[in-house]
């Protein structure tokens, strides 16, 4: 019965999106895995959006011996145009990633001073209105243990659409590692449809 009502809200929340007329497209490469998640997200309610989250696994996303591990990527395809500044990012990928590891390790939500964020400003990447960089230090909910990901996150409003596209590309591995290429592929090959 829950799932019925978890499809029945993406059902609904893409519904509105295709009755103004517009849409979306995200690559999903073979072999890599997705999901999608209504907001507000159930492990992180406190994130003030309306839209859909959608996510990218690499196919080697939970084997710790892969080069891919932990490699993902995520869009938050939200309504309107919200104001995104360092400070809001920081608070909201601390309260996801609480949440991430609690929803899935069923531990008490009591402990939640784990994750730490550095994410601020950086140069604008092509296509972007901001771009943003930095680490998030979190427990990974997969081993129990401390993890780090180097994070990059990109804004992009659609006014035509009244939605905005906030991207992240999210990996334990340096930037100049090639997981990077392939994050960056699928940010690029976003696409409105109108």
């Amino acid at each position: 019965m829950k799932k019925a009502i978890v499809t029945l809200l993406i059902l609904f929340a893409f519904g509105k999106c295709f009755a103004q007329g517009t849409g979306y497209s995200l690559p999903l490469p073979e072999k890599w895995k997705s999901e999608t998640i209504p907001f507000p997200i159930d492990f992180a309610p406190g994130i003030p959006y309306q839209g859909i989250e959608e996510l990218r696994f690499t196919p080697g996303w939970s084997d710790a011996n892969s080069n891919e591990y932990w490699t993902y990527t995520f869009l938050w395809f939200v309504d309107g145009s919200p104001q995104v500044n360092a400070d809001l990012l920081n608070t909201y990928l601390t309260t996801y990633f609480n949440g991430l590891y609690h929803s899935n390790s069923k531990t008490s939500t009591d402990s939640t001073g784990f994750t730490k964020t550095t994410i601020e400003k950086i140069a604008t990447a092509t296509g972007d209105q901001e771009t943003y960089s930095g680490k998030i230090s979190t427990l990974n909910f997969l081993n129990k243990k401390p993890i780090v990901f180097f994070a990059t996150i990109h804004i992009q409003p659609y006014t035509n659409a009244k939605a905005s596209a906030i991207f992240f590309e999210i990996s334990p591995k340096p930037y100049n590692n090639p997981v990077w290429q392939e994050l960056d592929s699928i940010v690029q090959g976003f696409q409105i449809q109108q």
